[in-house]
């Protein structure tokens, strides 16, 4: 689905990676690691056009939807908690404010003024429309943005509560809401535990098991990470490394990888050694 290649990227004179490449899969499940300040949601900006590599390709296939949630969320006003989330979902908001203002102007008698021309190309436009809102959910959209917002612990007594009156992290859950609604083909989410509390994880974890698409994250929660994702992708010493497995066993992979790379260059250091006493001789 989403193909990086050799990609290398600065940040000033600093270097984060040279020539790194992996692939998110239909339906991966990847958890991206590495030390603070190393890139990874430098990745992430990446991948949906927010940065530029100064090296190397990212290619995706063709009407892939991705949804990224960041831990900057932007401004919120003007619209209720549930509007928010909705409008989150984009083509498919907008489809369907476009269905209701026809609706509005045929039930209304607004359109009797249109020429014959302008009602037939009208009512072909309402009929794509709707067709394509189908082919997205659109007619569930409302009921999702409520049940992922009740999961999120944002109830039906604050859903047309105006965003501004939220904290901070309680806008971090509404923007949450608004990625998971969208449903999207693949799924970058930067810390998405942060401002929650164990309930809600639970919550977050078990829709996150039953998500269809392919799920890219960062955690500080590791467990989290664990149960969720079948491969790391970590990034250090301005390399991309994947490993096979989950957070677990990326541990115990790494230390395995690490002590053949010391065994190695012991090798190599005693050959080496050998070599120079013979020459010495």
């Amino acid at each position: 689905m989403i193909h990086l290649t050799n990609l290398t990227k600065r940040q000033g004179q600093r270097v984060l990676y040279e020539n790194a490449s992996f692939l998110i899969r239909e339906g991966d499940r990847i958890g991206l690691v590495g030390p603070n300040g190393a890139g990874k949601t430098t990745i992430f900006r990446l991948i949906v056009g927010e940065d530029h590599a100064d090296a190397g390709n990212i290619t995706i296939q063709p009407n892939t939807v991705i949804g990224y949630f960041s831990q900057d969320v932007g401004e919120m006003r003007g619209c209720t908690a549930l509007e928010q989330v909705m409008a989150s979902s984009g083509k498919t908001a907008e489809l369907g404010k476009f269905i209701a203002e026809v609706e509005d102007q045929l039930s209304s008698g607004a359109t009797s003024s249109l020429d014959p021309d302008a009602f037939n190309a009208l009512m072909e436009r309402y009929g794509d429309a709707q067709m394509e809102f189908q082919q997205r959910d659109g007619y569930d959209l409302e009921s999702r943005a409520q049940a992922v917002l009740t999961g999120l612990g944002i109830g039906p007594e604050d859903y047309n509560r105006p965003v501004e009156q939220f904290s901070g992290g309680w806008k971090m859950r509404i923007a949450l809401a608004g990625i998971l609604t969208l449903q999207p083909d693949v799924l970058l989410m930067d810390e998405p535990t942060n401002h929650l509390d164990i309930e809600t994880i639970i919550w977050l974890e078990e829709w996150l098991q039953n998500y269809k698409g392919a799920i890219v994250m960062t955690s500080h929660d590791r467990e989290f990470m664990n149960r969720l994702v079948v491969r790391i992708v970590e990034i250090a010493h301005k390399q991309v490394t994947v490993y096979n497995g989950n957070y677990e066993f990326y541990l115990k992979e790494r230390e395995q990888r690490r002590e053949q790379q010391i065994a190695a260059h012991r090798r190599q250091q005693e050959m080496l050694s050998k070599e120079e006493d013979f020459i010495a001789r």
